[in-house]
């Protein structure tokens, strides 16, 4: 039953402010390693932000009021949306920034207000405003900020049996990337035990700050390109080693890359360690750098194949590693190679071709 009056509440939610926005555009949604890209700013969306799944793009038919990414976890009653739209005037030091976000705040809050104007909120409580600064990367990018504020409300629904009142909290989060704003608003059940609050409290943290890493990750692709470039030098260096350190934790951190390690990589240097120590993690070194590199690349129709893009890496590497030590021979990386040129590497990693 919660279920049910949750989606009746969200359409509410949804047509009222619809409203306000006016008419928009309906794109089908990002998918993984397909993400969706702003091209203004290079802001990417990916498929999944903290376990919530994108349902659809919005590109509203008013300027000013750009585009946005609709996330949901139906189950959890969760929404997320992300919106990114021009800022109404210029902000490039730290207290216009944080002006820049506190006017834009208002005018959202306005909407709420509104909502609660037509009977649709009840019960309206809003906290205080938190800012917090941050550098974009690389430092030349400049700064900026997560303006954050938390509300609670009731959402009414009326039908000819009556009317029900649903509990709901939202956060609101603003973000400056250069010269648009990003905000970012999830919508939550505000009727759990406390138990089950502070679970559902550290979701939506969880997507704001997934949120706030796709903000940062136009800098930070620059940077990993090239990271990758001197990589590709001396893979087998010590500086090499330390490059794909950071790349490894570029990938762990970014929302932006679904990349499986399957257990073929993991493997595939074993039948070589007696006589070139380490070889395994060469390879899976590889494997992630290549893979790293396909994702950096400006989406296309379709999505991007990381495993291809991985094991090509692989064999790359694996010619540099006979280079330096002549008659190093592996059946397996022949079988890779032909995969690779075959274009079915991910199914060959997955052990589906043989």
């Amino acid at each position: 039953m919660k279920t049910a009056v949750w989606a009746a509440a969200f359409f509410i939610w949804v047509n009222v402010l619809a409203a306000f926005a006016g008419e928009a555009e309906v794109l089908p949604p990002p998918v993984a390693n397909l993400p969706w890209e702003h091209g203004e700013t290079g802001l990417r969306l990916p498929g999944e932000l903290a376990k919530m799944t994108a349902e659809q793009v919005f590109h509203y038919e008013t300027a000013a009021l750009g585009c946005s990414v609709r996330y949901s976890d139906r189950q959890a009653r969760m929404r997320g949306d992300v919106y990114v739209y021009p800022s109404p005037k210029p902000a490039s030091t730290a207290a216009e920034i944080k002006q820049a976000l506190r006017e834009s705040a208002g005018s959202a809050l306005w909407e709420v207000e509104e909502m609660q104007r037509r009977g649709h909120y009840l019960k309206l409580k809003i906290g205080e405003a938190e800012y917090q600064p941050f550098d974009l990367i690389p430092e030349s990018a400049g700064v900026s900020g997560l303006l954050s504020l938390r509300m609670n409300y009731m959402i009414l629904e009326r039908d000819d049996a009556g009317s029900t009142e649903t509990a709901v909290g939202s956060f609101l989060g603003l973000m400056l990337l250069k010269d648009h704003l990003v905000k970012v608003r999830v919508t939550y059940p505000a009727d759990g035990m406390e138990k089950e609050q502070e679970k559902v409290e550290q979701r939506v943290m969880d997507f704001v700050n997934a949120a706030r890493r796709c903000v940062l990750d136009p800098g930070l692709r620059g940077q990993v390109a090239a990271q990758i470039e001197t990589y590709r030098r001396d893979p087998l260096s010590k500086a090499g080693h330390d490059l794909a350190g950071g790349i490894l934790a570029y990938a762990e951190a970014t929302p932006l890359i679904a990349l499986t390690i399957d257990e073929t990589i993991s493997t595939l240097g074993e039948e070589l360690e007696k006589v070139q120590p380490g070889a395994s993690l060469e390879l899976l070194r590889a494997f992630i750098v290549g893979a790293v590199a396909e994702s950096l690349k400006k989406p296309g129709k379709e999505a991007a194949d990381l495993p291809q893009a991985g094991a090509a890496e692989v064999v790359r590497v694996f010619g540099v590693m006979q280079k330096a030590k002549p008659g190093l021979s592996s059946g397996r990386l022949v079988e890779l190679e032909s995969a690779v040129k075959g274009k079915r590497a991910g199914a060959w990693l997955r052990g589906r071709v043989r």
